[in-house]
């Protein structure tokens, strides 16, 4: 019997993540290219007739009218857009709570890691969430074990994404659990994709390293940007990368040629300042969502890495007023 998945598209969803998914199990579950149900179903489900606007525009009718959430073997849901405040429709809300309540698995892909965390379906789970949000995700729950080191993450009876094409990868482990890896080798071949990565594959790093090329660095930069307020040692990072702190500062002199503590203290800078230019937090609180024990020596540190502090990055006509005096 087939697999069947249902989907639950936000307001804005991406659509990438949704067709890259779909059509893993879609190449996966039938011979050559005819798009047959055969190993795996899938339905958007929603209220029927109203049609679901991705952020890209694409607007997609559900398949499916909301029912019993028993009658699939996973609940996915699609996340979208953050700078909205519409998520999931009432009738969706309680289809995905009574997912969890009967223990149906769910998966989150792109940031519906944020629609679960925000209903409490991802406590006590560990969460990948992509390195472009895992900083908004840590600041709006803080008690989920959220990480940007790695493509996705299954935790028991939940699954996450950083979204892109590792939603393609997410389906890939998917189909390699329930029908075989060269059913997934099979998918990804059709879909061009060089292979479908696995858990142990990263992320890509941001672009403030863009030289870091081996996968121990890439994954130590991911896990710092993913505990800038809560610092964790580089022994403890080399620890999780299986190596020792010699090597891992080894690695960084190669290829960054800086240290380890160097680049974590870059990391929470850059970050510190993104905050300072697009937001309207106290330099205290900017200062400890970056890691850092006060506002003064949060001041002190930024100056010596950027040549001014933080106030006259916000202020610079009072820079430019004290240099006319």
């Amino acid at each position: 019997m087939a697999k069947k998945f249902a989907f639950l598209l936000v307001r804005d969803f991406t659509l990438s993540p949704l067709s890259l998914f779909i059509d893993t199990l879609r190449l996966a579950g039938d011979e050559g290219d005819r798009s047959r149900r055969v190993e795996f179903d899938w339905q958007i489900v929603g209220e029927r007739g109203l049609p679901i606007r991705a952020s890209c525009g694409v607007e997609l009718l559900p398949t499916k009218a909301i029912g019993n959430p028993e009658d699939f073997d996973n609940v996915v849901v699609v996340g979208g857009l953050l700078d909205t405040n519409r998520s999931l429709s009432s009738e969706k809300e309680a289809f995905l709570l009574r997912a969890a309540e009967k223990g149906v698995p769910i998966t989150a892909l792109c940031t519906g890691s944020f629609v679960l965390a925000r209903y409490g379906l991802l406590d006590g789970y560990s969460a990948a969430v992509s390195w472009f949000h895992i900083k908004d995700f840590h600041a709006e729950f803080p008690d989920v074990n959220a990480h940007a080191d790695s493509l996705f993450s299954v935790d028991r009876g939940r699954a996450t994404c950083a979204g892109g094409t590792g939603a393609a990868d997410l389906a890939g482990y998917f189909v390699s659990q329930f029908i075989g890896q060269k059913a997934a080798e099979k998918a990804a071949k059709i879909l061009v994709l060089d292979r479908i990565r696995n858990i142990r594959d990263v992320q890509p790093v941001g672009d403030l390293f863009p030289e870091a090329s081996s996968r121990a660095v890439k994954r130590a930069l991911l896990l710092m940007e993913s505990n800038l307020q809560e610092k964790i040692s580089v022994t403890e990072i080399a620890s999780r990368l299986n190596c020792s702190r010699r090597q891992l500062e080894r690695l960084f002199g190669t290829e960054l040629g800086i240290s380890p503590m160097a680049a974590y203290l870059a990391l929470r800078v850059h970050y510190a300042k993104s905050l300072l230019e697009g937001s309207d937090l106290a330099v205290g609180e900017i200062a400890y969502r970056c890691g850092f024990g006060n506002a003064g020596h949060f001041s002190r540190v930024f100056r010596q890495h950027t040549g001014i502090t933080p106030t006259h990055l916000r202020h610079p006509s009072r820079l430019a007023d004290q240099a006319a005096k």
